[in-house]
């Protein structure tokens, strides 16, 4: 099979542990490209923090954002279709998690709405441009997206496990929404059927791309659903156990190139 697409995710994956795109995996992705192959970022940031990494390599215009709940292009941060839970079940788990000891990060269409005491971690910890020119920082989340009537795209809390668990037990019985992560340190709230693998099938008829002529590179349990998806599912080194089981090619991790190897792997 000649893979036609390359999904990439962006952390502990397409990043290394120092948040970095090296130079090995840029020079791959653009090797990749140079020989006809739709290269896409598929990520859990919103449409500004993806646009950023986009402008380091050579990939599409067309990114999957947000976990799956977006697909936006990267020249204008413009998002192209979306998918949200109702206004009251997003507040509700928006209520859950907000007056915890946890970051949040709560995705409104291109804005993401933080609390103080997120804010005050964040503008020390996190320096990427394209997410703080696109927060709002408020106390009561919930109440400006009930006040406002918001739809929300995902909710992602990160923070102890125990104040983590405090939160999901509310949120697990909210309808219509589905529950994942990017690690054990944290959780991702998103509707029902949405996804980053649903996300990519979109953007592949989009594309004119059959999920069979898509290869995948992801690391942790949001990838799931992708690797799922594709034709050629690759897991990266440090990729959780359970991903692993799914792929059909295991890289290097991502302190190591990993994509830079799987990239030659599978398309030299």
């Amino acid at each position: 099979m000649r893979y036609r697409l390359l999904a990439v995710d962006l952390d502990g994956t397409l990043l290394n542990s120092k948040k970095e795109i090296t130079p090995e995996n840029q020079k791959a992705l653009a090797w990749v490209k140079a020989r006809g192959i739709y290269v896409v970022l598929s990520t859990g940031r919103i449409v500004g923090e993806a646009a950023e990494f986009a402008r380091e390599i050579d990939c599409e215009d067309y990114m999957v954002t947000a976990g799956g709940a977006a697909i936006a292009t990267a020249s204008d941060e413009r998002i192209l279709e979306s998918w949200a839970m109702p206004c009251e079940i997003g507040a509700q788990a928006v209520a859950a998690v907000q007056d915890l000891p946890v970051r949040v990060m709560i995705y409104v269409g291109d804005k993401i709405y933080i609390n103080p005491f997120s804010n005050r971690d964040f503008a020390k910890n996190y320096r990427i441009e394209g997410f703080h020119a696109n927060k709002v920082v408020l106390d009561d989340i919930a109440g400006a997206i009930r006040a406002r009537g918001l739809d929300v795209t995902k909710v992602y809390a990160i923070g102890e496990r125990a104040d983590l668990d405090k939160a999901l037990e509310i949120i697990r019985p909210l309808p219509g929404i589905t529950i994942t992560n990017s690690g054990s340190d944290n959780f991702e709230v998103m509707p029902a059927g949405v996804d980053k693998g649903a996300a990519l099938i979109r953007l592949g008829e989009k594309l004119g791309v059959a999920p069979e002529e898509m290869a995948a590179i992801g690391d942790s349990d949001n990838d799931a659903a992708m690797l799922r998806a594709v034709g050629m599912p690759v897991a990266m080194g440090n990729a959780d156990p359970a991903l692993k089981q799914l792929a059909r090619y295991i890289a290097q991790d991502c302190d190591h190139d990993g994509v830079a190897q799987a990239v030659y792997h599978l398309f030299a």
